[in-house]
């Protein structure tokens, strides 16, 4: 079970990541002075696209082979597994709102910039909890369900998985005000 013992350091370390990118996010929103409100939505915008291109080109492409094994293994690992796709999209979801907000903040848009915090704040709770669910419940479903040969498949499948989705982010560059469809 070494694999998988890698896996989930790799894949831990990276939510402490995520986690760090989420403080940044909430200190950016928190920090003060006359810059105000322009610098503040200037600041959380770089945050928020950080944290973006982490998730799509690092955090979530690790995962891919390993969640098609799990999927269709029990139905509680399948429930578990539509619940954090679901949030995952809803978490994205409200990024993209909260970005576009921002943007009207830099504008000096003072309401988009409030609006853009109440949605960063569930944004920041939803991910937290998300988080949590991967560290523990999923972890547990992949100890269960997977064998040592599939871990070692999941492990290999690492690099390649990341390198693709690298490719396909130099591929599209993200459009500024342009919001993908929340999930729910």
């Amino acid at each position: 079970m070494l694999a998988a013992e890698c896996a989930w350091a790799i894949l831990r370390a990276e939510h402490v990541r995520t986690r760090e990118l989420l403080a940044r996010l909430e200190t950016a929103m928190k920090a003060g002075g006359e810059a105000g409100v322009r610098q503040r939505a200037r600041s959380a915008i770089e945050a928020i696209e950080r944290l973006q291109a982490f998730e799509e080109t690092t955090h979530r492409p690790k995962g891919v082979v390993m969640l098609n094994m799990l999927r269709g293994r029990s139905s509680e690992a399948d429930g578990l597994l539509d619940q954090l796709d679901s949030e995952s999209e809803r978490c994205s979801g409200l990024l993209a709102q909260a970005k576009i907000l921002l943007e009207r903040g830099e504008s000096g848009d003072m309401a988009a910039a409030a609006e853009a915090n109440a949605l960063l704040r569930q944004h920041r709770q939803l991910m937290s909890a998300h988080l949590d669910k991967e560290d523990t419940l999923l972890h547990s479903h992949t100890a269960l369900l997977l064998s040592p040969e599939e871990w070692a498949t999941v492990v290999s499948s690492i690099s390649k998985e990341v390198g693709a989705a690298r490719k396909r982010g130099h591929r599209r560059s993200p459009l500024r005000g342009q919001v993908p469809k929340p999930a729910g």
